[in-house]
């Protein structure tokens, strides 16, 4: 056991190694010196020691009585030093070794790795309707796989389209995917208790999912309801979506009133970018589509 250990952490090792090699411009003897010798991540403030001063991240010290590296006891004294150097140290993006190149401050680095288009995720089919995809890759690549995989589920329209929830009295979730041109988009209704939420993730990181908006309506004779939002990153498509209002969001009966005698429930969406000029309405096709509903949710789901 003892040796698959340490096989295993020297792997890991030289595997940073050779990737450090290829990428400029870092200072690879500070980054070593940085990499804390238990979890292997880099060691920022407060940097903990032993009486042998050796370091260790404060997150692995709290789980360890003695200095994994020799043993000794851990003193209350922290590494000031290496913590000044931490915080102007330029470091690599975690995901270097999935093809970014992306150097940046600590501070930086944390916000950008939750962004990164080479960060691993699972396929949006099985986030966000429950079908069973084992696929994990990276975010850059899921467009492939939806076209690849998923073609038959996904549709391309314009910017306008229109799209129909069927069973709505009886249905808690539905979904779609769709490109706009080569940008995916995941579009996700719910029913949860008393509330009605609807909202469009673009599978891409925050920034550029923000330059994203969408308008929904929903219309029975003369009355209408439109609301516009902003689009969210599929990175982003959980619950706290919802509980921070960051979507549309109605009243469950209000919705009901726009039923038709089919218990169908229409739903008229456009999706642009920002800096687009207003659609012409008259110049609009009418794609329509049925929204597939996703079976087996329960009334919370998005919470649990």
């Amino acid at each position: 056991m003892l040796m698959f250990l340490v096989v295993s952490v020297t792997t890991v090792i030289e595997s940073r190694t050779r990737k450090m090699t290829s990428t400029k411009g870092l200072d690879w003897d500070l980054l070593k010196e940085l990499e804390c010798p238990v979890c292997l991540e880099y060691m920022t403030s407060p940097i903990k020691m032993c009486e042998n001063r050796h370091n260790i991240c404060s997150s692995c010290k709290e789980r360890l009585s003695n200095c994994p590296t020799c043993r000794g006891k851990f003193i209350n004294i922290r590494n000031i030093s290496l913590e000044k150097s931490a915080a102007s140290a330029i470091f690599p993006c975690k995901n270097t070794e999935s093809g970014c190149e992306e150097t940046l401050l600590i501070g930086d680095r944390t916000n950008h790795q939750s962004e990164c288009m080479y960060q691993s995720t699972e396929c949006p089919s099985a986030k966000l309707s429950l079908v069973n995809c084992p696929w994990n890759g990276i975010l850059c690549e899921i467009s492939g796989h939806v076209r690849s995989e998923h073609g038959s589920e996904t549709l391309e329209y314009t910017e306008w389209f229109e799209v129909t929830l069927q069973n709505f009295y009886t249905a808690r979730r539905y979904f779609k995917a769709m490109f706009i041109g080569d940008k995916l988009f995941y579009l996700v209704w719910e029913v949860s208790f008393d509330t009605f939420y609807f909202s469009v993730f673009h599978v891409g990181h925050k920034k550029e999912a923000e330059d994203f908006t969408y308008t929904f309506k929903i219309r029975k004779l003369n009355e209408n309801i439109s609301v516009t939002c902003t689009c969210r990153s599929y990175l982003e498509a959980n619950w706290k979506v919802w509980r921070r209002v960051e979507c549309v969001t109605l009243h469950y009966c209000t919705v009901q009133k726009y039923v038709n005698q089919n218990r169908d429930l229409s739903c008229e969406i456009e999706i642009r970018q920002r800096c687009c000029t207003e659609v012409n309405v008259t110049a609009r096709q009418n794609y329509v589509a049925v929204a597939t509903e996703i079976s087996g949710v329960s009334e919370n789901a998005w919470y649990e």
